[in-house]
């Protein structure tokens, strides 16, 4: 004798949810994360080469901000003076 079971996908992926394996944090983020913790260990010390060493690895997030202040925002063009901008480009 068989016994059919049937089981919805949102009750099946429910159950399976133990099962899966845990998701890992991306490799920049636990960078970031342990170099901002770097910089503040260093800000609390008195020790020279920790000092030294966060400034020249500084945190990311805070780097990239410094890199792209000093950039202009270009308004985006209209449809028609892309095509004129184009044909100017070919002539």
């Amino acid at each position: 004798m068989t016994q059919v079971v049937t089981v919805s996908a949102q009750t099946a992926a429910y159950a399976m949810e133990p099962v899966k394996p845990p998701q890992r944090a991306s490799r920049a983020s636990y960078v970031e994360e342990h170099t901002r913790m770097l910089a503040q260990q260093a800000a609390q010390s008195e020790d020279l080469r920790l000092r030294a060493l966060v400034n020249i690895v500084q945190p990311p997030a805070l780097a990239l901000y410094f890199l792209t202040s000093t950039q202009q925002q270009f308004e985006q063009a209209t449809l028609q003076e892309t095509i004129e901008a184009y044909k100017n480009s070919v002539a």
